[in-house]
């Protein structure tokens, strides 16, 4: 008996890839309603990569609104960060509204304070797919703070101003303590801080000679 024409490995090679291009074909029409299916689920919380992020960070209890996104949860002091495009992006605040100028691809986050004007500071972020970033926003009376590392005995970041910040990115997956030093002087610590890859963590620093206070706060996106 004659072996199949599609079969037979003895066909001429036209006829094989024929075959294998109207199997691919065919494969991928039957493929295609399960791939639309599923483009909900794979692309909802993907960001325009020309797109950027503005969050706030507040002194006090409040309620703001980055480009109409209404902002009411704070945890320490810090909000989500808000997806936003390049351009001109208004901020509402307790004191009227301020314009920002945001460039693409850029996280920025805008400081808050009672009786000054917004002061609007760019995150310095890797987003390293194997570290973790870790932002030290320094909100306290003491300038030039270190961000210091017990485990490794070095500073991670060096000479934070008043009213600054600076970001590093860290090894990660990794549990971390952190003091926070004037020259020779820690004012604050905060223990066992969680590091995620690609993923950060802000660590605000507040007080004055009375007493100084840290907190760490995982960085989080408004979906």
């Amino acid at each position: 008996m004659r072996s199949h024409p599609i079969l037979n490995e003895d066909q001429p090679m036209t006829t094989r890839r024929t075959f294998l291009a109207t199997s691919l074909a065919l494969t991928a029409t039957l493929a295609a309603p399960a791939a639309v299916a599923g483009d909900d689920g794979l692309y909802k919380d993907v960001f325009d990569p020309q797109s950027s992020f503005v969050r706030v960070l507040s002194s006090g209890p409040g309620v703001a609104a980055v480009d109409g996104t209404r902002i009411d949860d704070f945890t320490g002091g810090l909000s989500s960060y808000v997806n936003v495009m390049p351009g001109q992006v208004a901020l509402t605040h307790s004191g009227g509204t301020t314009d920002l100028e945001i460039a693409p691809s850029t996280h920025y986050t805008v400081i808050l304070r009672d009786g000054a004007a917004p002061e609007m500071l760019t995150d310095a972020l890797q987003l390293n797919p194997a570290k973790s970033d870790v932002s030290l926003y320094n909100l306290s009376a003491a300038g030039g703070v270190d961000l210091f590392v017990p485990a490794a005995r070095a500073v991670a970041l060096k000479a934070v101003p008043v009213n600054g910040a600076k970001s590093v990115a860290l090894k990660a997956p990794l549990t971390l303590d952190f003091d926070f030093r004037a020259g020779e002087t820690t004012l604050a610590s905060v223990a066992a801080v969680e590091l995620k890859r690609r993923a950060g963590v802000s660590i605000v620093l507040t007080g004055a000679d009375g007493g100084y206070a840290a907190v760490a706060v995982p960085n989080t996106y408004l979906r």
